[in-house]
């Protein structure tokens, strides 16, 4: 069976992509930057891990001996992430990998939602033009194969440890404190899906070589999400929006909170309609946020206190 490059594969997405490619018999090239620390899946059979930086460009060179594919998987953080992109890149191309799996974030390729004033007041221009340039890295980078991945809200951003980075009050008080406009909505994505979409881009190449492929079905309003967490818990989940004096007191601590303010100016809806398209495209359904919480209860139980 073929072997892929799995970078950042402590992360969550990298997991969600190294669990299904080792339910089709594929073997892993894991690089992590700690292996004394690694989650139930790296420990699994057919994981060999790596230690190493993604901006070592001899430790992910050394990872991706043998590698048919790599899933690229950088830190958010403006110019660190585009150096990751091009030293994996560059030593995936050294080591005769054929594709690259690269995930972003979705309206990366919209760029008329993202590069202009009020986004850069919000915050969220520096980050869609760090993900727009991971983009350009492996559209150029001559691979035989490419295809991105854009997730939206991710449902694993309601369970520990990332609901602190999200809804820091969730599992304290089982309250989504926030800073959306009660019309505002977020498009929401299975990471189940990205795993998925990822394996079946590394299974045929052909077809998905090119594509840039939004992930996501459900577009929702806070409200709307709440009512999700009460019916699958069974617990009150209450709601806050966050005062002007929070808001700006929460930009260092709560880095998500850029999507509220930024979902309160634009309309996902024309983004979320995609989604039929794509499962028609590529012949996979995606789950709805209910669905992947819902597959996931015990860890959002573990998430909201009774």
């Amino acid at each position: 069976m073929a072997t892929y490059l799995i970078t950042q594969a402590t992360g969550k997405q990298s997991q969600y992509i190294t669990e299904h490619l080792l339910a089709t018999g594929a073997k892993i090239h894991a690089v992590v930057r700690n292996p004394d620390k690694l989650p139930a899946v790296l420990q699994r059979p057919g994981v060999k891990i790596f230690k190493g930086e993604s901006t070592d460009f001899e430790a992910v060179f050394q990872a991706a001996q043998g590698c048919k594919g790599a899933f690229l998987n950088t830190f958010p953080i403006p110019g660190l992430e585009t150096q990751q992109a091009k030293t994996i890149t560059e030593a995936c191309k050294k080591a005769g990998v054929e594709t690259v799996v690269a995930s972003t974030s979705f309206l990366t390729g919209d760029k008329e939602v993202w590069d202009d004033k009020e986004s850069e007041e919000i915050g969220i221009r520096s980050y869609y033009q760090s993900k727009h340039e991971v983009e350009e890295v492996v559209r150029n980078a001559g691979f035989k194969y490419y295809t991105i991945i854009r997730p939206g809200f991710i449902h694993f951003d309601f369970l520990l440890p990332n609901v602190y980075g999200n809804f820091p009050a969730l599992p304290a008080k089982r309250e989504l404190d926030h800073a959306y406009n009660d019309n505002a909505t977020m498009i929401y994505t299975d990471a189940s899906d990205i795993g998925k979409y990822a394996t079946a881009a590394f299974q045929n190449p052909e077809k998905f070589n090119g594509q840039a492929i939004q992930l996501g079905k459900s577009n929702l309003t806070l409200e709307e999400t709440r009512k999700i967490l009460i019916k699958i818990t069974g617990r009150e989940v209450t709601s806050r929006r966050r005062t002007p004096e929070e808001v700006e007191a929460a930009k260092a601590a709560v880095p998500a909170q850029k999507f509220n303010l930024w979902a309160n100016i634009r309309d996902f809806s024309p983004a979320a309609a995609e989604a039929k398209e794509v499962e028609a495209k590529f012949g996979i359904t995606f789950a709805t946020l209910e669905q992947a919480l819902q597959r996931d209860k015990a860890q959002l139980l573990e998430c909201i206190p009774a």
